[in-house]
């Protein structure tokens, strides 16, 4: 990595969504947005809802949307830490995938509440056995059937 760059690292709890080479980045904290070019000191910011915006040369990557978090810059290196983040030219497929998944879960309570019934049936129909061969059995003991009266 050239001395005029950064290592821009992006984490999520669940993978790092980048790690390489960068010009500048800017961050959007909670006190605006914070410019970070090579040499900067070292520093700790809080994050806010907002564009994680970087350059390479005279060109200007896809930003990613980051969900709050925390940034560090230590080394000419930038460690961005959010439980969300994602390319913004991924948004449209993301939200795709979590309707596709919103609807599969729909589905299953769906197959789940159908089963429900189905076992609530079965657990009547065998009570209701139950209660009505106890009565046959006490019937054939010598037993008055009460609806004879």
């Amino acid at each position: 990595m050239p001395d005029k760059q950064l290592q821009l690292k992006v984490l999520t709890p669940d993978r790092t969504l980048l790690d390489d080479a960068v010009d500048m980045v800017i961050l959007r904290t909670v006190n605006g947005d914070k410019g970070i070019l090579a040499g900067h000191e070292r520093c700790s910011v809080m994050l806010d809802h907002g564009l994680l915006r970087m350059r390479r040369g005279a060109v200007w990557d896809e930003p990613y949307l980051v969900d709050g978090g925390y940034a560090t810059v230590e080394n000419n290196t930038v460690v961005v830490m959010s439980v969300l983040a994602e390319r913004v030219d991924r948004l449209d497929e993301l939200m795709r995938e979590m309707e596709q998944q919103r609807l599969r879960r729909k589905s299953d309570a769906e197959k789940w509440e159908q089963e429900i019934k189905r076992t609530e049936t079965a657990i009547r129909r065998v009570l209701v056995e139950r209660e009505s061969s106890a009565y046959t059995v006490l019937k054939g003991k010598g037993e008055e059937d009460p609806d004879d009266n």
